[in-house]
């Protein structure tokens, strides 16, 4: 069956009553709603089960045939034909863990995840951001213990003896985990009423998050023990955050270098200029040398990304690129100047090759020779 002993997911044993079933489900989907764990498809999964397993159990017609369904599938069918990977699976479902790990697994803390924003310098220099964000943590009220102050500690669950999970019957029967300790082997008689035994409480918790130069777009910064915590004392779970980089209006990264599009104006480009040009460090001063041409580039030394072998940093690469006046933005006084500024061009020498060409254009095209195809 896919979702296990039906018995062991409700946390009763074989031979419980309606009632007890009944109690065991109502505790359980308390527990395990979607709507106290929203982002937890775990959850839901849970969810569904226990109600599976309720409504089979709570009905004696369906129940009945569960039961024999179970018996039936007790028997060994020899044959199935098993690979390696098979073996290993049987083992673990009808022997169990034999060091633990699954249970161990359970108590650990979940992680969580936080994606975090970053300009593009942060990104390409390295970079430490503060952040908080509400997140499970621990209760304050018994320190994390999830006992209430001065109560019983707690103790091993009755129903699986401390494994976790509770085998059903017949040698090839799944091992299941148990519902009534949620597979962690112990139980908490006097749980804190503020956490209600789960050691673990909301509050607005404050991270450090330092990423290391060169850290890329996707990235994921482990902040090991510092997710939820544990249930009885067991280890932490990590805070996983996601690099998200913001998009730069002129800068881009490529490898080791950096590219940047500066924009210039027509009369920039041909008297030459001291322009500011952005980088990662800030804006720098940049010579634009008379007479450049739309699509040169210019470099600028270790502006770049740092190095992956820690040896210096890449080059800004800045492509000149000219920017022909909007008319409609500069009115008649932009349209007077660059009418005048045409009749200027127009003289012998200012623009040779324009007037190269336009002069070959306007010599008559001597027709092609003609021939006679045998």
């Amino acid at each position: 069956m896919a979702d296990g002993d039906y018995y062991a997911v409700l946390g009763v044993d074989p031979r419980a009553s309606e009632d007890e079933i009944k109690k065991a489900y109502r505790r359980l989907t308390l527990q395990w709603h979607p709507d106290k764990h929203p982002k937890d498809p775990e959850a839901s999964e849970r969810y569904r089960t226990i109600n599976a397993a309720y409504n089979t159990l709570s009905d004696p017609v369906q129940r009945a045939r569960y039961e024999s369904a179970q018996r039936a599938a007790a028997g060994l069918e020899l044959s199935q034909r098993f690979d390696g990977q098979s073996a290993r699976d049987l083992l673990t479902g009808v022997f169990g863990d034999v060091f633990g790990n699954k249970k161990r697994e359970r108590r650990r803390g979940r992680d969580l995840r936080y994606t975090l924003t970053v300009d593009l310098a942060d990104a390409v220099l390295g970079s430490t951001h503060e952040i908080e964000f509400d997140a499970p943590g621990p209760c304050a009220d018994c320190e994390g213990t999830g006992t209430r102050p001065g109560g019983k500690a707690p103790s091993r669950c009755v129903l699986c003896e401390g494994r976790g999970e509770i085998k059903g019957e017949g040698l090839l029967s799944r091992r299941t985990r148990c519902g009534r300790c949620d597979g962690t082997g112990l139980l908490q008689p006097d749980p804190c009423q503020t956490c209600r035994g789960r050691a673990t409480r909301r509050s607005l918790r404050q991270f450090t998050v330092r990423l290391p130069p060169a850290t890329k777009a996707g990235a994921e910064r482990v902040l090991r023990g510092d997710g939820e915590p544990g249930r009885f004392g067991a280890t932490a779970g990590d805070l996983r955050v996601t690099v998200n980089v913001r998009r730069h209006p002129w800068l881009t990264v490529d490898g080791d270098d950096i590219k940047c599009e500066l924009p210039i104006s027509v009369s920039e480009a041909a008297t030459g200029a001291k322009l500011p040009v952005p980088t990662v460090d800030g804006i720098v001063d940049v010579d634009v040398p008379a007479g450049i041409k739309s699509g040169s580039r210019l470099r600028l030394r270790g502006k770049g990304a740092p190095k992956k072998e820690g040896s210096g940093r890449g080059d800004e690469l800045v492509m000149v690129r000219i920017e022909t006046p909007d008319l409609a933005s500069g009115g008649p006084a932009l349209q007077a100047a660059l009418k005048e500024l045409e009749r200027v061009c127009s003289t012998d020498g200012v623009l040779p090759d324009r007037a190269a060409q336009r002069a070959t254009e306007a010599k008559p095209t001597k027709s092609p020779d003609s021939g006679t195809v045998r």
